[in-house]
């Protein structure tokens, strides 16, 4: 182990001075050296040595924000620290990030508890004693606290063998969020979004009482699907700890923030509160918006004399600071630039930025919701930094050499224009405001008992009360048509929800006919009409006429300068969609998406059409089995969705399914199943458990646990469910989904009786109310797989034929569906004596089917082994059992557990015929066991016949 640099006693000061220095531009690091104060003498040879020692790689995103202390190795000189050294449980693979307090790997677990990639934290042992040693374990004690979607997770903590101390932390492969905004040019709006990620975590922190003191980009990393994650907490403190002027611990950490970001309270030593971190947050988003620190680090950078207070002034307006280079990464020029910061974003910055933390926002939710209220064009709580106010403090500071009189007619006449505008604005509003009020009595006094009505007053319903009042918008109004057509078009929008189409139809059509009569064909009302006509189109799947409608509104969208705005993300959005019909046009809908993204992403990131694109992109992307990429933006809308300002319960829920669907296909069954659980505890909340939105999430969720094997579990959310249900009678088709799910996995454990009755009825449901093409085939398919487990062969093979022939006329000859059945049709011809019968479909099945990693394809390879062995040819059995297996262990889309037991017997039976006796049994044996696990008691499976659950 290489010596120390210092005495020992020194090695807090000599690694806070360091990772000051790191803070520092290189080229300002000789001055830095230069101007160290006199106390600090001692240590100036051991500093120079490592600074001049460094790369220039201060800006790469380490997890320890310090510097390397490896010297160029000596002769003969071993780093303790090697890849593919064992730390604990942990195996270590590269260096992460170095630091003056230790180092921080990549590991990855190999005891074989579970497979993970982790960050491994690595203090120096040697510096392992009193007040650094309490910090180390209260880092462990805070990290196993927070549990947060922005916030690294802690994993493991513990001690190996040789007494080196780690502690396990979440893998992150991100940029600092500075860096990774300049480099996918997010502009003003996504910023903000992006960084409202950050305040939730930090304002999670502050709920379990830690000030996390160390903000900054470099501790902020954002990984390639745009989610953040926090990281750091290594000099974090308890807010109810208190400030110990005394205490080892206070004076080994209080000051190791980095300067350019920390707040003055905290430089001068002073106490550290909630505000220390609401004013790190402010500059680093100072530095987010405007290309530069509020600070630089140079002036930021107090004397580290005891006492010492760092004499920053008033904090810069970020429109005055904003670079050049900053205006071209977000898409405008500097003058835009400048325009968009004036205002609401300077208030905000200069608050979070107050040298007293006093005058800072009470708390990181307030800081967030004021950058919420800009997004949505809502009034600001922060003091608007004014002209005027700007005035002000520049005569403030300057009284001798300004032309005070002048300066101050110039703010009174800019304030009495200002003041005038705006109270004719506020009594035009105030006006519409009573008139709409006004309005709305009238609206409800239908209800009102007193007045006389046909109907009674308790039975009005609210479409009988808009039925009543909107054929009196336009005579009330007629003086105003600005108030006309927004009721017009509220009107319509409520009688859309309702499915009121004609309705809707009118009210759309008048009012976008006032629009263009008094404000021309480009008016927002007019294009978003022709759209939403092109919205309606799509919604009825009349894709032809959706592509007319958006080449119609194609042009105007463009003349009227909307290319860079919601407008033309919702048109190439709708235009994605539309080519659904259209062979071979899957690269055409991907672009049409990715260019809706991209002007979501860059000029309306809080419309929820960016919701819908991402969930769109996610479709896309599992239609082409690219699973993972899936789920990863099925997740970033997610995200997106719980942070609108109208946040969407129907559309969290759809979207949670989404997940849990994509992870079902990579056969990750157990998350999918807390997926669907997410799902159904939204429609729970909202909803409650009797309503028809709930029954979907909560039956999906039961047969994914049932997939996985977990039969009692399942059975119990399976009656949790249908005991809400409506009677069979009502032909409701989300409560025969339930029904039709239970039913099947009951044939699968093995209890077919239980099912049949339960699949009969649902067929005679789907006989009077199909809601789509597809489902009477697959509830067929299903009583066939039924009725052959309880033996009753004759109406298995009729339901058997009749759903074969459906899917042959109606779906794809390569599709995931008909080599299911396919598959379940030869086993059974198999099993009624039907060898060569049954080897044709399963031959067609690995002929057709379009991804050959499919269980079906396995269970086909399978039965054609069985038939390879009923006719004595065991060398094709033994080939094709091991590709089932083979197939079954990359496999792609749909599994039940029960699948792979069944694969097993085949190969035992095959194992056995070959003389492989031991094997052969050990295979069996294997597979009675599972079978005994997911099935039911009294199952042919667990009676040991050959036997598979679909």
């Amino acid at each position: 182990m290489k010596p120390l640099p210092c005495p020992p006693e020194r090695w807090p000061t000599f690694s806070r001075l360091l990772d000051e220095a790191q803070a520092l531009p290189p080229e300002q690091r000789a001055r830095w050296l230069a101007d160290l104060d006199p106390e600090f003498s001692d240590l100036r040879a051991a500093l120079g040595q490592v600074v001049a020692g460094w790369a220039s790689a201060a800006a790469a995103p380490e997890f320890l924000s310090g510097p390397s202390l490896k010297a160029p190795p000596e002769e003969g000189d071993v780093a303790d620290l090697h890849p593919g050294m064992q730390v604990g449980p942990y195996e270590l693979l590269r260096v992460l990030g170095r630091g003056g307090m230790g180092e921080v790997w990549l590991a990855r677990r190999v005891d074989g508890a579970y497979q993970r990639e982790v960050a491994l934290k690595l203090p120096h042992a040697h510096l392992l004693a009193g007040a650094v040693r309490e910090r180390f374990l209260r880092e462990r004690d805070i990290l196993a606290s927070l549990t947060h979607p922005h916030i690294a997770r802690f994993y493991d903590a513990g001690l190996s063998a040789s007494g080196q101390p780690y502690l396990a932390l979440e893998a992150v492969e991100g940029l600092p969020i500075t860096r990774w905004a300049q480099d996918k040019r997010l502009g003003i709006s996504e910023r903000l979004v992006l960084f409202m990620q950050v305040a939730a975590a930090v304002e999670h922190a502050h709920g379990k009482l830690i000030a996390h003191r160390d903000l900054k980009p470099a501790n902020v990393l954002v990984r390639d699907d745009g989610e953040v994650r926090l990281l750091d907490f290594g000099i974090a403190k308890m807010l109810h700890e208190g400030d110990d002027a005394a205490s080892p611990l206070t004076r080994a950490d209080h000051r190791l923030a980095t300067p350019a970001y920390a707040a003055p309270e905290q430089l001068a030593g002073g106490q550290v509160t909630v505000a220390t971190d609401i004013y790190a947050l402010a500059a680093m988003l100072f530095e987010l918006l405007a290309g530069a620190p509020p600070f630089e680090a140079e002036a930021s950078r107090p004397r580290l004399r005891t006492g010492s207070v760092a004499e920053r002034g008033d904090p810069p307006l970020a429109s005055t600071k904003a670079t050049a280079a900053q205006a071209q990464t977000v898409g405008r020029t500097p003058a835009q630039l400048r325009r968009a910061l004036v205002g609401d974003l300077d208030a905000i910055l200069s608050k979070g930025l107050q040298t007293q933390p006093a005058d800072r926002y009470a708390s990181v939710a307030a800081f967030a919701a004021d950058l919420g209220r800009h997004l949505r064009n809502e009034p600001i709580e922060a003091r608007r930094i004014t002209v005027p106010m700007r005035l002000a403090k520049f005569i403030r500071r300057h009284r001798v050499s300004v032309a005070f009189s002048g300066l101050l007619a110039a703010s009174l006449v800019a304030g009495v224009v200002g003041v005038v505008w705006q109270g004719q604005r506020a009594q035009a509003q105030a006006r519409r405001a009573e008139a709409v009020k006004d309005f709305l009595l009238d609206v409800f006094k239908a209800s009102d008992p007193r007045v006389a009505s046909d109907t009674p007053r308790g039975q009005i319903t609210a479409k009988a009360l808009l039925d009543i009042s909107a054929p009196r918008i336009e005579p009330r109004f007629q003086d105003d048509p600005e108030i006309q057509i927004e009721l017009l078009r509220t009107a319509a929008d409520i009688y859309r929800e309702l499915g009121e189409n004609e309705a809707y139809e009118t009210l759309q059509n008048r009012q976008i006919d006032l629009a263009r009569a008094i404000y021309g064909p480009l008016h927002e009302n007019v294009l978003n009409g022709q759209l939403e006509a092109a919205t309606q189109a799509m919604a009825r799947a009349d894709f032809a006429t959706c592509r007319q409608l958006l080449d119609e509104v194609d042009a105007p969208i463009t003349q009227a300068g909307r290319n860079e705005s919601d407008l033309r993300g919702h048109w190439w959005l709708a235009r994605s969609i539309c080519l659904r019909d259209v062979p071979k046009a899957e690269a055409e809908r991907g672009q049409a998406l990715q260019k809706a993204l991209d002007i979501f992403e860059r000029f309306a990131p809080m419309d929820r059409g960016h919701v819908t694109t991402l969930a769109e992109m996610a479709t896309e992307s599992s239609h082409q089995n690219r699973f993972e990429a899936s789920i990863a933006l099925n997740r970033r809308a997610i995200a997106l969705a719980e942070r609108l300002p109208d946040r969407n319960d129907a559309e969290l829920q759809t979207l949670y399914g989404n997940v849990a669907v994509a992870l079902m296909s990579i056969g990750d069954l157990s998350n999918a199943e807390a997926e669907y659980a997410k799902s159904a505890e939204i429609a729970r909340r909202t909803s409650g458990e009797q309503a028809r939105s709930a029954w979907s999430p909560a039956g999906k969720r039961a047969r994914v646990a049932h997939l996985g094997g977990a039969r009692e579990h399942a059975q119990q959310l399976f009656d949790q469910v249908l005991k809400n249900l409506p009677p069979e009678s009502d032909h409701d088709p989300e409560a025969q989904n339930v029904r039709e799910d239970r039913a099947e996995r009951y044939a699968a454990e093995g209890q077919p009786l239980l099912a049949i009755p339960l699949l009969e009825a649902v067929e005679r449901s789907w006989l009077v109310h199909s809601p789509q093409d597809f489902t009477l085939r697959r509830v067929r398919l299903r009583l066939g797989d039924a009725y052959a487990r309880a033996g009753r062969s004759a109406e298995a093979r009729k339901a058997f034929k009749q759903a074969l022939a459906d899917f042959e006329a109606n779906a794809p000859a390569d599709s995931q569906p008909v080599a299911a059945m396919r598959e379940r049709w030869g086993r059974f011809l198999l099993e009624q004596g039907e060898p060569d019968a049954a080897r044709a479909q399963f031959e067609r099945v690995l002929a057709d089917s379009a991804d050959k990693r499919w269980s079906h394809v396995a269970l086909a390879q399978a039965g054609w082994a069985r038939v390879a062995l009923e006719q004595a040819d065991a060398a094709t059995a033994s080939r094709l059992s091991e590709q089932a297996l083979q197939t079954w262990s990359g496999l792609n889309g749909f599994r039940d557990v029960r699948m792979e037991p069944y694969l097993w017997r085949v190969r035992a039976a095959v194992l056995a015929r070959l003389g492989d006796t031991q094997a052969a049994e050990q295979l069996r044996d294997q597979a009675l066991e599972a079978s005994r696990r997911y099935d039911a008691p009294t199952s042919p499976t667990v009676r040991d016949r050959l036997y598979v659950g679909l």
